[in-house]
């Protein structure tokens, strides 16, 4: 056997610990930043924090927060109902022994709607976990296993199916009807009934096993009032045009200081050095945030006048991969920058991420319309009805169509549900 010796050149990208420190600071909150460099002056003697005008509660709950030791948070719990969030923490404690896999799932925590529906697509959970989607993935398949079933599911079939397969009621009939829910709304029977192999009262009967099911299993539990945070940003309008200014209220003073007399101490002298240099590494890596959190929300807003001016309607299409091409930057970097972050606009407080929209069409581009777009525009349209004659999806289709929007019904249907708009036959009946 002939062995040789080769040699390759290959290019690859290595995340150092200060590049990952880096990117967990730019995704921390703004009250998380401050309990950060708060717990970080404490072990460093070179940096002095001045905490904000607005300063954080002791940090706990969801999201991989630094807890107090002596903290017990089953104790803590108000009696009764526990809300969604607590009873889905409890369960990732439990279900996800090990750190890297809870932190993922922690990070679908915060993507969860009070409905218990997962309110972002999976591949924007991983970017912000930093995790290939296929480990996102498999923790979100362990996450629908939780109690009650129905949870962390990305639609309304998903949700429904997740509960039938839970009881014991999954067939393949019941699956091929679930997966045509917009046939079902529209009372089409006989065509389920052909797809699925059997008979109009087939239909009807797998139409009561769904009846039993819970769409919103979220909504069982405590509503938890959500704290009212001061935005990151404000957003004000001049005679120059719009301008965005960080929220300073909020934000920690840093300085780097000589630190305590080492005199005639070399290895005194050296850690104090040490120290030194880890403080000026974080004051630039928070400046660094800033700079990138004020760089982004200057290009949504550059991007979006036409939403500001006008509401949801005029949202262009926007991707964070876009953004991070015109801003130089990776797309995982972008999706860290915004969020939870908040901007107070003269239409009020926005999250980022509502500046962001997929096209109705994929690879229109920002040439068509958005999907928030459209969405606003069906319930615009359905606002406007006589109550006493609620309009058909149908009847929504030709509006929207004389408006230059072109849409099916089942995509009314769809967005509908996504306003929580029940349908004419039942809206006629609230009537």
């Amino acid at each position: 056997m002939e062995m040789n010796v080769v040699q390759r050149q290959t290019q690859g990208l290595a995340m150092t610990a200060k590049m990952q420190a880096a990117l967990r600071i730019l995704q921390m909150s703004q009250f998380d930043l401050t309990a950060h460099l708060a717990e970080a002056a404490l072990e460093n003697p070179c940096l002095e924090v001045r905490m904000p005008e607005v300063a954080p509660s002791v940090p706990s709950g969801l999201g991989g927060r630094t807890q107090n030791p002596d903290f017990d948070p089953v104790a803590a719990l108000a009696e009764g109902k526990p809300s969604l969030y607590q009873h889905v923490g409890r369960q990732i404690a439990q279900a996800f022994p090990h750190p890297s896999a809870q932190r993922v799932a922690l990070a679908f925590a915060e993507a969860l709607e009070p409905t218990g529906w997962l309110g972002s697509p999976v591949d924007q959970v991983a970017r912000a976990a930093g995790v290939p989607l296929a480990v996102a993935e498999t923790v979100l398949a362990r996450l629908q296993q939780f109690e009650p079933a129905g949870l962390f599911a990305r639609s309304l079939t998903e949700c429904l199916r997740l509960q039938a397969a839970d009881k014991g009621l999954l067939t393949w009939e019941l699956g091929v009807i679930l997966d045509n829910l917009a046939l079902l709304a529209e009372g089409r029977i006989d065509d389920l009934a052909e797809m699925c192999d059997g008979t109009p009262d087939d239909v009807r009967a797998a139409l009561v096993t769904i009846r039993g099911l819970d769409p919103k299993p979220g909504m069982a539990f405590a509503a938890s009032e959500m704290p009212v945070l001061p935005p990151d940003l404000y957003l004000t309008r001049g005679a120059d045009g719009w301008k965005v200014d960080l929220n300073r209220s909020v934000l920690p003073g840093l300085r780097v200081t000589a630190g305590p007399e080492s005199a005639g101490d070399a290895a005194a002298r050296a850690w104090l050095s040490s120290a030194r240099s880890r403080a000026r590494w974080l004051v630039r890596a928070v400046e660094r945030r800033q700079a990138t959190l004020l760089l982004t929300a200057g290009f949504l807003v550059r991007h979006q006048t036409d939403f500001l001016a006008a509401g949801p309607e005029a949202l262009r299409p926007l991707s964070t991969e876009e953004a991070a091409a015109e801003l130089g930057l990776h797309p995982s970097t972008i999706s860290r920058a915004v969020a939870h972050r908040t901007i107070q606009t003269p239409r009020g407080t926005l999250p980022l991420r509502a500046f962001f929209s997929r096209a109705f069409t994929p690879g229109s581009g920002a040439d068509g319309p958005s999907q928030d777009a459209l969405i606003a525009l069906v319930g615009r349209i359905v606002a406007a009805e006589d109550a006493a004659r609620p309009l058909s999806d149908a009847e929504i289709v030709r509006r929207a169509e004389a408006e230059g929007a072109r849409l099916a019904r089942r995509t009314v249907a769809k967005y509908r549900d996504m306003l929580g708009i029940p349908s004419s036959y039942d809206r006629r009946k609230a009537a």
